[in-house]
């Protein structure tokens, strides 16, 4: 792989987890407000407009052989229907920190599916990055006591661990359409059958939740529909297409930094200064990882 590849898709998935790390505390915030499908309907379909200008804009095609757009709604069903249920959900029952820390379980599942699936090779490095990266979550997590450490406290912890597997799922999948078509129309699609189907079940609801968010919230709600939605499910499957599945994945890492990090600025949340030493072990584990070539799937 060249190296202005490697260095193109470290950048678009750092820009995604950051995103998504950023968002957790506010979708948190707007879901006091909103049930979690009106919520969606709301963030996919500014998602799916702001994809679908861009893709005109840019001349991107939607021409998708049909024997390839079943995969690629496979793809919108698990990694936008089926894992935002699960990621939403979650957030209603454990903190914004929590689900930014399971979700970096998605590299060691998403490593074991393209392996099977994808048939990529896993590196020694990668291993090693693996499990420095894990090494440096454990003490995040347990604030530097990993004894301490219970992986499934409550319902949204099992919720999200769950989700765990529908995103791997999901980066396999749309890893494979991605060697054969570009990534921006594939993410539109993916944002518009979301919105749709949260649209379907949301109908009866919308109008009366809606009146309930003020200006700030709607500020919030449009900003999230922008960029931690359709910018960065783009940027995700743009780096995906550079990067092997496996060293994309590791991104996920970070994100339970930049949660957590959010999470004390907008919620109050716990973010001390053990956890930032911490937090360098996770990204000295993500560098290890990605430093070498990279087998592409």
């Amino acid at each position: 792989m060249k190296t202005t590849d490697r260095v193109a898709g470290i950048i678009y998935a750092t820009a995604s987890v950051f995103s998504w790390g950023v968002y957790l505390p506010y979708a948190k915030l707007i879901l006091a407000k909103l049930s979690p499908s009106v919520f969606l309907t709301f963030r996919l379909s500014i998602g799916a407009i702001t994809l679908f200008v861009f893709s005109l804009t840019l001349r991107r095609s939607f021409g998708f052989k049909s024997k390839d757009l079943l995969w690629i709604i496979t793809a919108g069903i698990t990694g936008i229907i089926l894992h935002q249920i699960l990621q939403l959900e979650s957030l209603k029952y454990t903190t914004a920190t929590n689900v930014g820390w399971i979700l970096t379980l998605i590299p060691a599942a998403t490593g074991l599916f393209a392996w099977i699936f994808l048939k990529e090779s896993i590196a020694f490095h990668q291993i090693v990055g693996l499990v420095i990266a894990m090494t440096g979550l454990a003490l995040f997590v347990s604030k530097g006591n990993p004894t301490k450490l219970s992986f499934i406290k409550n319902y949204g912890d099992f919720l999200s661990f769950i989700s765990i597997f529908t995103w791997a799922f999901y980066s396999i999948i749309t890893k494979y359409s991605l060697s054969r078509y570009d990534a921006m129309p594939i993410s539109t699609v993916h944002m518009a059958l979301g919105s749709l189907f949260f649209l379907t079940i949301s109908m009866n609801d919308i109008q009366n939740q809606i009146t309930t968010l003020n200006t700030h919230e709607w500020i919030i709600l449009i900003l999230i529909g922008l960029i931690p939605s359709g910018l960065a499910y783009f940027w995700w499957n743009a780096g995906l297409k550079k990067l092997s599945a496996m060293n994309t994945s590791m991104f996920i890492f970070p994100e339970a930094v930049f949660a957590s990090a959010a999470g004390h600025i907008v919620l109050g949340e716990s973010f001390t200064l053990n956890m930032a030493l911490f937090s360098a072990i996770i990204f000295t584990g993500v560098y290890v990882s990605v430093k070498g070539s990279p087998t592409k799937g």
